[in-house]
């Protein structure tokens, strides 16, 4: 990064700083380019003009004079007068002068500089966007060039400067060749082509040259063609790597050939010095400050981010060698006086405003408003008078770490990025590209580096004018580097600033890279004309903010009736209609609702007010449909607390809930310990109640139900739904999929999980039927399917794991019956599942993916899927439901653009009234905006381009394993609970089937993983126990002493598929030998003790499921999930299938050959 890429051309290097007051400000102003008397002694000088690149050239001029002066020194009070201080002090200390090294032999070998080691490996194909050299290519568009005395020209100036010589033999070693082996002019005579001809020949020849990777190994770093013109018009293509040039270097190759083609060579100086001398002086001026430098950014290692997190349309290494592409836009001189003239007002830098501009677009663009740029310096120390004029590549690079993360004004975040570049600067000894090395070194290869660059080039023009009479204009250029995904320049001009960012094509979606140049474009423009003392305007583009208004109207009529008024309905208008079905037998609607309305007089006579929450403790059944239909004709609030739950966690959630009645059946009465405020009925207890003729009379606002999900503090929290909200999904639902008095739904979800609400709601309302399994066989697969069949179950309603699972139950070719609708929700949602899903009925079932959360009643979005495309990753969440809306809002505040991750915040009609007894968590998740109510979900997610949602998961630590959102500090907590653990660390292992597990430190032995997940079972749900465990004597910490996750992750896997210690005993005989191998095939393990456990391998109910299909497809045996589950270790499942083979023999085909 410099300021001034051609200063020290345009204004030599001072002497004398050091004798006086008036020799440095003479000096100071010979830097500027200002008279002295122009300068103010007390006053900034980077309010003066002074730029940090220039105040870098300082340490080695004062160095030369005897005076130790650092960066960091200067940039701390850049007046004139605190500098005279500060050598002042110095003067009387001893202090060598720096001495430059004498030339070396011209033909010796000599180190690449780290930067050049890093262009070197990025020319391996073998690395991601590598397999290019970085170069420059520019065009340079003139008249009456003659061919001959341009190679003239250009041999001369090979002959002058060694770099375009050079030769890289390897990584390490660099050499310059007596001669240059560039073959000559290439000449393309196109003055007879017409102007069509002319101007495609010129685009071949461009995209030839363009990307050319020049072979550095032989000596090869520089080209130049020319191409001759109709009109006496010519064209000189321009191919330099910049292995052997900088920024400025390409300025003084440029200036050197114009004056040898003019003839003006004697103008130049000679050059006594070399850049390998260079080097090995640099190398002596920099040791002081090297274990300085080191030290800093160790220190910051740990916590560098990455490089912006931009949407990618690909992954970087599944694009082979890159192509790159340009994007250019112009200031003009009036702007770029106006932009330099508020830029000193405010005491910055014109490149710390471009940076600042820059990055607060990438932010808009990002994932994370805090990341790494990589900024190139172009920070040649004059340790020599030759080294103004020397070609070569004098840059290093800057990791430049920018946190937009607390929004303030545009000039508070430029002046803070200035700060911390200066500081970064002041520590640019130990080069950045170790910095990088490091760093990768200490995530073993992981994180993306810096792959987002900020070259800023200002100052005197690029192309003086003597260039530009010579050998034409500037027009054209490209450059490309490796493992860089956009690279930002700019270039001086006569009348202005060029400003370009070089991007690898095919890297970032359609339109993005214009998008946000749009945006810098206007950002730039912006600050030419306002005020920076207000946040940088960044809006959405407009398109998309169009694209969004027209996604999220959904308007349609809201409810006005509450969720149970339409099941008394149907009652009233077809008392006959079958409403219900389960293991007891069939309920006609008149029935229903006469139980019903019998237990909602029992509810009224136990002192049960219209508002009054009142939970249900029952098993799946008829029980709880009548229980809920009772609650809500009584106007009270139903509260569904499942049986599985632990006393301590149910006892809270009563509590929390404010119930003093609690509905179950005789055998948990009478079974369990309830609470003392409790009044524990039984639905039988009703019979004698006067029935209520109809249901009380409610407001469509008034609360319906309360649902408790889990919580961060380690208690569960209860979402409080209005009787609108509900029905609003379930109206669009029945609505857009035209459910009515002939569907049935299989009602699976349990009535704590919120689409049971639909499961009740969505059939009973339009005249439908609603068919249960029976408690006891609700997890089975096999009951489902049977149900579907002989019930002519046509809707099916559940998480996507148990679709998945009854697909596979579908061995017999006998289809999905009636079923005509396949609604998944809750989870990640495969690609394969609609394809499983056709194939399993034999026919089109339709396939609906459904999102949103509790806190907005069901669901909020639905995707159809018919065929999967094949940029799909995962089903998205589509689009909203009527009445409901959806932003995705960055951590400002902001509407994220297209492919942006960023917060999923519903609206409209579902919002949920808040959580109960919380009003503080209420008042952070649910908030006010434009005159709505929205509910921050926590969820990640983005818009497609064409208006489409996806998914991607959490923000925060609560996930969703198996359907169920899961918070896990609750399951830390209840851990910790135990006496023997002092602390407990949970969290979720990836895999196509994500599980739970927990890492704990303990202050004495602990029990054995089945006791221990029985102790947690009084605490914790079912879905909530971890499915593998770890026992550590020390958590892991990272550098900075946080608990490093990624290595307590890395541990729970090996030891997974280390499981079997070598003690264990293996497989006897061939039935379990041969279950051996299914387990350890579908769990990934490599060995398998037979009495090892299938869920302590890391087995899950779906995998079970999976494994059942492959033991009825290789062998014609069937089991169950409870078999499954009661045989659950090699040997027991061994016993089990060998007792099936003899109750029913298996055919020949069956087994393969050799295991029986």
């Amino acid at each position: 990064m410099t300021d001034n890429p051609a200063l020290a051309c345009a204004h030599p290097a001072p002497a004398g700083l050091s004798h006086s007051p008036q020799g440095l400000c003479e000096g100071i102003a010979r830097l500027l380019g200002y008279a002295p008397g122009d300068l103010e002694a007390d006053a900034s000088l980077i309010e003066q003009g002074l730029d940090s690149v220039s105040i870098m050239r300082l340490p080695a001029l004062l160095a030369g004079e005897g005076v130790s002066l650092s960066f960091a020194e200067l940039i701390q009070q850049p007046t004139l007068v605190a500098w005279w201080a500060l050598i002042e002090a110095r003067r009387g200390l001893a202090a060598p002068r720096l001495q430059a090294v004498a030339s070396a032999p011209a033909n010796s070998d000599f180190a690449l500089t780290p930067l050049q080691q890093a262009y070197w490996f990025g020319r391996d194909p073998g690395m991601p966007l590598g397999g290019v050299g970085c170069h420059l290519y520019q065009e340079l568009d003139g008249h009456g060039l003659e061919p001959e005395r341009l190679e003239q020209a250009l041999r001369r100036l090979c002959q002058r400067h060694p770099m375009l010589r050079a030769c890289f033999i390897s990584d390490s070693c660099q050499r310059i060749l007596p001669q240059s082996p560039w073959p000559g002019l290439t000449v393309h005579d196109l003055r007879q082509a017409s102007c069509v001809g002319a101007a495609e020949a010129l685009e071949q020849i461009r995209e030839n040259l363009s990307h050319r990777r020049l072979e550095v190994s032989r000596g090869q770093v520089f080209d130049v063609q020319l191409s001759l013109l109709p009109d006496g018009r010519s064209r000189l293509h321009l191919n330099i790597d910049l292995l052997v040039a900088d920024v400025l270097s390409i300025g003084i190759l440029l200036r050197d050939l114009a004056l040898i083609h003019a003839g003006e060579e004697h103008r130049l100086p000679a050059l006594e010095w070399t850049f390998a001398d260079y080097l090995r002086t640099e190398q002596e001026l920099r040791a002081p400050q090297l274990a300085a430098a080191r030290d800093y950014w160790l220190e910051r290692l740990e916590d560098l981010p990455d490089g912006p997190q931009l949407p990618l349309a690909q992954e970087p290494q599944q694009l082979g060698t890159p192509r790159f592409r340009r994007l250019a836009m112009r200031l003009n001189h009036e702007q770029l006086q106006a932009l330099e003239q508020r830029a000193r007002q405010h005491g910055l830098t014109l490149a710390s405003v471009l940076a600042c501009a820059y990055a607060q677009v990438l932010g808009r663009w990002s994932a994370s408003q805090h990341f790494l740029l990589n900024v190139p310096l172009f920070d040649r120390q004059e340790l020599h008078p030759c080294v103004p004029h020397l070609l070569a590549d004098f840059s290093n690079l800057v990791l430049l770490e920018v946190d937009l993360r607390q929004p303030t004004s545009f000039c508070q975040q430029a002046l803070a990025l200035q700060a911390q570049l200066h500081r970064d600067i002041a520590h640019s000894a130990w080069p950045g590209v170790e910095v990088l090395r490091e760093r990768a070194r200490l995530r073993q290869g992981g994180g993306q580096g810096a792959p987002v660059v900020f070259a800023c080039n200002l100052g005197p023009a690029f192309v003086d004018a003597t260039c530009r009479e010579q050998l034409g204009e500037p027009g054209w250029a490209l450059s490309q580097t490796p493992q860089v995904w956009l690279d930002h320049q700019s270039y001086p001009l006569a009348d202005g600033l060029l400003l370009n960012w070089d991007a690898v094509q095919g890297l970032f979606p359609e339109d993005l890279l214009e998008q946000m140049f749009d945006a810098y474009r206007g950002l730039l423009l912006w600050l030419c004309a306002n005020d920076w003392q207000q946040p940088a305007p960044l809006p959405l583009p407009a398109a998309q903010q169009q694209q969004r208004q027209r996604v999220n109207a959904t308007e349609h009529p809201t409810p006005a009736q509450c969720l149970h008024q339409g099941f008394f309905q149907q009652a009233r208008q077809r008392p006959e209609a079958l409403a219900l079905i389960d293991e007891q037998g069939h309920l006609s609607y008149a029935e229903l609702a006469r139980q019903a309305l019998q237990l909602a007089g029992a509810l009224v006579e136990w002192g049960v007010q219209p508002g009054d929450a009142v939970a249900i403790t029952l098993p799946k059944g008829r029980e709880q449909v009548i229980a809920v239909l009772g609650i809500l004709a009584a106007g009270a609030v139903y509260v569904p607390v499942g049986i599985e739950q632990p006393p301590a966690r149910r006892d809270m959630i009563y509590q929390r809930a404010g119930a003093h009645v609690v509905l179950t059946d005789q055998a948990h009465r009478e079974g369990g310990i309830w609470l003392a405020e409790l009044r524990v009925v039984t639905l039988a207890q009703a019979a004698p109640a006067r029935a209520l003729e109809q249901p009380l009379a409610l407001a469509a606002d008034a609360l319906a139900y309360v649902i408790f999900t889990s919580g961060t503090t380690g208690e569960p929290k209860g979402v409080e739904l209005c009787h609108q909200a509900a029905m609003n999904t379930v109206e669009a639902i029945n609505r857009r999929y035209q459910v009515g008095a002939e569907d049935r739904v299989l009602g699976l979800s349990a009535l704590d999980f919120d689409l049971s609400v639909y499961d009740l709601f969505g059939p009973l309302s339009v005249g439908g039927a609603l068919v249960l399994p029976a408690d006891s066989l609700r997890k089975e697969p096999r009951e489902w399917l049977r149900l579907i069949r002989e019930e002519q179950v046509s809707l099916w309603n559940s998480v996507p794991a148990l679709l998945e699972m009854l697909t596979l139950q579908v061995r017999d070719g006998a289809g999905l019956g009636a079923l005509r609708l396949a609604m998944v929700s809750g989870d990640w949602v495969g690609l394969d599942l609609p394809r499983r899903l056709e194939q399993a009925a034999g026919r089109t079932v339709s396939f609906v993916a459904l999102g949103g959360a509790t806190e907005a009643a069901i669901w909020s979005n639905y995707q159809e899927v018919a065929a999967v495309p094949a940029h799909w990753r995962s089903i998205p969440y589509g689009r909203p439901l009527d009445n409901q809306r959806f932003r995705v809002v960055d951590s400002q505040g902001r509407d994220c653009p297209d492919w942006v991750p960023g917060e999923l915040w519903i609206g409209g009609a579902g919002v949920a009234a808040g959580y109960r007894g919380l009003p503080t968590l209420s008042a952070q998740r649910f908030v006010e905006h434009d005159g709505g109510r929205w509910y921050r979900t926590g969820d990640q997610g983005r818009y497609w381009a064409d208006g489409s949602l996806e998914f991607l998961g959490r923000l925060d630590h609560q996930v969703k394993v198996r359907g169920f959102r899961i918070e896990l500090a609750e399951i830390d907590l209840a851990l910790e609970r135990h006496p023997a653990i002092d602390r407990a660390l949970s969290l979720v292992l990836p895999g196509s089937e994500p599980q739970l597990a927990a890492v704990l430190l303990a202050r004495e032995p602990l029990p054995e993983p089945q006791v221990l997940r029985q102790w947690l079972g009084q605490w914790l749900p079912e879905h909530m126990l971890p499915d593998s465990w770890l026992t550590l004597s020390a958590l892991p910490l990272s550098a900075n002493g946080k608990v490093d996750r990624a290595a307590l992750s890395w541990l729970l896997q090996e030891q997974r598929r280390g499981v079997q210690p070598q003690s264990a005993e293996p497989p006897q005989g061939a039935w379990e030998e041969a279950v051996a191998a299914l387990w350890q095939e579908l769990l990934q393990v490599p060995q398998v003790g037979r009495h090892q456990g299938f869920f302590a391998l890391g087995g899950n109910s779906l995998l079970a499921a999976r494994l059942i299909e492959r033991i009825a497809r290789q062998f014609q045996l069937e089991l169950s999930l409870k078999d499954f589950f009661n045989a659950a270790t090699v040997a027991l499942q061994g016993q089990l299938l060998a007792s099936r083979r003899e109750q029913r023999p298996v055919t020949q085909n069956a087994m393969v050959e050799g295991v029986l």
